[in-house]
């Protein structure tokens, strides 16, 4: 199976839109973030790219992680 590059912020941008609406309250595990990701792009997208993306946010304040898994966006933040 060969994967080709994604074109930089795809992800970031798919992962934007799936917290879109929720707010701050709006709790997401990983794998619903990815099917997320997954049905916006229209095809399979590595369980890794999704968590490196929220680990990445969450240091810059853009979400928090809320337990093992979890994750929302942080109030007042859309990037």
């Amino acid at each position: 199976m060969t994967t080709q590059r994604r074109p930089p912020g795809e992800v970031r941008d798919a992962i934007m839109e799936v917290f879109k609406g929720g707010g701050s309250k709006k709790v997401l595990s990983l794998a619903e973030v990815r099917q997320g990701v997954e049905r916006i792009l229209g095809e399979p997208v590595p369980p890794s790219s999704v968590r490196s993306y929220l680990q990445l946010a969450e240091k810059r304040g853009t979400f928090e992680r809320v337990g093992r898994g979890q994750y929302r966006q942080r109030a007042g933040r859309s990037s």
